[in-house]
C-alpha cells in the first residue's frame, strides 16, 4: 500500500561515538541531486526523498530543507554537462550557498555512461564534477549506480554496472569524498526480495530500470538512511526525517509497496 510506505512514525537517531563529536552544523541544509533518469523526477529516486507534492510522496527531509532535483534522463557524465544541465545545477548550487546555506550535492551517474564508454571516462568526469562542486562551496557525495532489476531464474541479479559502481568508489576514494553504495545496497535489497517483489516497482512490465511510485519512496528512503548511517564527518546531523517501518523492510529484505 502507497499509504503504508510514506510512514506513519517518524523517528530520529543520535550518533553516538566515544570520541569528541564534530560540531553539528548550524547552518540550515540544502540537497542537490545530479544524475540521469534513475535520479530525475518521475523515474528515479529523486522524489521519494525530496518528496513530491503531485504525487503525495513525503519528504524524507525535515522542513527548511530545500531539495532541487536536476538530474536529467538519458544523462552521462559528459552529455550532462554538454547539454547544459550542469550549468543549471551550477546555478542552483550557487544559490543556495548564496543563502549561506550547507549545500551537498549528491552524484550519481553510470546508466548511460556504460554504453557510452569505458569506466575510466566516466571517473574523469567525476572528478571534475567533484572539484567545481567544492570550488563553489558545496560538498560532493558520491553514489553508485541504482541496480537495474534484471534477475536471473537463479535469484540473482545480471549486474552489468559494477564496473561503473567500482570507478565511483575509486573516485570517492581519490577526492575523499562521502559515498553512498547506492548499487550494492539496492541489488542486495532485491536479490533478498526476489523477481515478483522488485519488478514490482518498475514503472512498466518490462522496465526493470525505472521507478514507479513505489520504488521511488523505497530506493529514496534507501538513499536517506544512507546519507544518515554515513559514518563521513560531512555528513553529521543531517535534517533526515525517520521511517523506522521502511527502513526496516529495506534493510531486512522485505517488500514494500
Amino acid at each position: 500500500m502507497l499509504a503504508f510506505l510514506t510512514g506513519l512514525v517518524f523517528a530520529s537517531y543520535a550518533i553516538a561515538s566515544p570520541f569528541s563529536p564534530p560540531e553539528i552544523p548550524s547552518l540550515p541544509t540544502s540537497f542537490v541531486l545530479v544524475g540521469d533518469s534513475t535520479t530525475a523526477i518521475g523515474s528515479g529516486w529523486g522524489n521519494g526523498f525530496c518528496g513530491d507534492n503531485t504525487t503525495s510522496i513525503p519528504s524524507t527531509l525535515k522542513p527548511n530543507t530545500s531539495c532541487i532535483n536536476t538530474a536529467h534522463p538519458g544523462a552521462t557524465t559528459g552529455t550532462f554537462v554538454a547539454g547544459g544541465w550542469w550549468n543549471i545545477t551550477v546555478n542552483a548550487i550557487k544559490g543556495e550557498v548564496a543563502k549561506k546555506r550547507r549545500t551537498l550535492v549528491t552524484i550519481q551517474f553510470g546508466h548511460n555512461d556504460a554504453v557510452v564508454g569505458p569506466p575510466e571516462s566516466m571517473g574523469a568526469n567525476l572528478t571534475t564534477m567533484v572539484k567545481e562542486v567544492r570550488a563553489l562551496g558545496a560538498e560532493p557525495i558520491l553514489v553508485t549506480s541504482l541496480i537495474v532489476r534484471n534477475i536471473n531464474a537463479n535469484g540473482t541479479i545480471n549486474d552489468s554496472l559494477q564496473p561503473w559502481a567500482d570507478e565511483t568508489a575509486l573516485v570517492s576514494r581519490q577526492q575523499w569524498t562521502p559515498l553512498l553504495d547506492l548499487h550494492g545496497t539496492s541489488k542486495e535489497y532485491c536479490e533478498k526480495i526476489g523477481p515478483d517483489a522488485a519488478h514490482r516497482l518498475n514503472p512498466t512490465a518490462t522496465d526493470n530500470t525505472h521507478l514507479n511510485l513505489h520504488g521511488q519512496i523505497v530506493f529514496g528512503r534507501m538513499v536517506a538512511d544512507l546519507l544518515k548511517g554515513n559514518p563521513d564527518p560531512t555528513l553529521i546531523g543531517l535534517p533526515i526525517i525517520g521511517n523506522p517501518g521502511l527502513t526496516y523492510n529495506n534493510t531486512h529484505g522485505i517488500a514494500s509497496y
